[in-house]
């Protein structure tokens, strides 16, 4: 069975804590992260089977309008993100090339980030939410520089050009960079 995530950004603390109760109670989900996040938001991400994770996200939505930033379903979701949120990742020798995405809203660097993985042969290798980091969301992939670029193009091309922030593919990336950030 493949799992389901969803996510709900909202633009209050309290009313983020308040709906996350809701939200889980509603149905069988569990929660994979659950924190505020700069600059004052909260974030929820559960999972779960794909019709209870919809409803659960659903009834968010119709008790938040007002407070949310951003969301999402994603279903059949890759076990590297999930990994990913809990700071774990495949140790890769000789990384060469890497890719970096930041966009300004987590739920949307999330969604990217799937359809990246999803459409070419790379490798997460670092997930950074929000924290310190002004409300953005970070992912850095590794693989061969034609991976990179199919990957990030796809992943970027279902964002607006206001979600994104920033993109780069570096080529040659120094050993001293990727122990640095890994």
């Amino acid at each position: 069975m493949s799992k389901s995530i969803g996510a709900i950004e909202f633009k209050s603390i309290a009313k983020g804590i308040e709906l996350s109760n809701e939200i889980v109670k509603k149905s069988f989900v569990e929660v994979l992260y659950l924190k505020s996040i700069c600059p004052g938001k909260f974030l929820i991400i559960i999972s779960g089977e794909t019709s209870y994770v919809n409803e659960s996200i659903d009834y968010g939505l119709a008790k938040g309008s007002g407070y949310i930033v951003d969301s999402f379903v994603i279903n059949a979701i890759s076990e590297v993100i999930i990994n990913g949120l809990k700071h774990k990742y495949e140790k890769l020798e000789n990384i060469t090339s890497i890719g970096v995405v930041e966009t300004n809203k987590v739920c949307a660097g999330i969604k990217a980030l799937d359809k990246t993985l999803k459409s070419s042969e790379v490798y997460l290798i670092k997930l950074q939410l929000s924290f310190a980091i002004g409300g953005k969301l970070v992912y850095i992939v590794a693989g061969d520089l034609d991976s990179l670029e199919y990957g990030i193009k796809e992943g970027t091309q279902i964002l607006n050009s206001k979600e994104i922030v920033n993109t780069t593919i570096i080529p040659s990336v120094d050993c001293q960079i990727i122990k640095n950030l890994i």
